[in-house]
């Protein structure tokens, strides 16, 4: 059975993680490696709807499993981003409305997958195909 959508690799978020790093700064280094797969890997199992539930549990396990030493909401952010736009979908908002609404997510500790899947479903869009 193939795979209903383009899924990221260990190695994928290990890229992204170092390239957030040397841009942002932050302490290097996986925590804890299986909490990296269980992250990636949670959307495969089959239980979401739809791409944006899958991008929603991802974003959720990335950002909550904490598997590297720093930068795991912004790894988070950027693993699911890239997610939706390998899947030909991406997310419509500015950085800054993007941080205000993780900052209240956390300051409400609502960062999770009942919030965070109806926030994609209005921020996400399909990518428009070149004219």
């Amino acid at each position: 059975m193939s795979a209903r959508f383009d899924y990221l690799t260990i190695a994928d978020a290990l890229a992204i993680h170092a390239v957030l790093l040397r841009k942002h700064g932050g302490s290097d280094g996986v925590r804890d490696m299986g909490a990296l797969e269980s992250a990636l890997f949670r959307p495969q199992t089959g239980y979401y709807s739809d791409l944006i539930a899958e991008a929603a549990a991802l974003l959720e396990s990335l950002a909550m499993n904490h598997p590297f030493i720093d930068g795991n909401k912004r790894v988070a952010f950027a693993v699911t981003d890239t997610f939706l736009r390998i899947n030909g979908w991406r997310i419509e908002s500015s950085s800054q409305d993007i941080y205000a609404r993780f900052m209240e997510f956390f300051g409400t500790r609502t960062f999770t997958y009942k919030s965070l899947e109806p926030w994609l479903r209005e921020v996400a869009q399909p990518i428009s195909p070149p004219n």
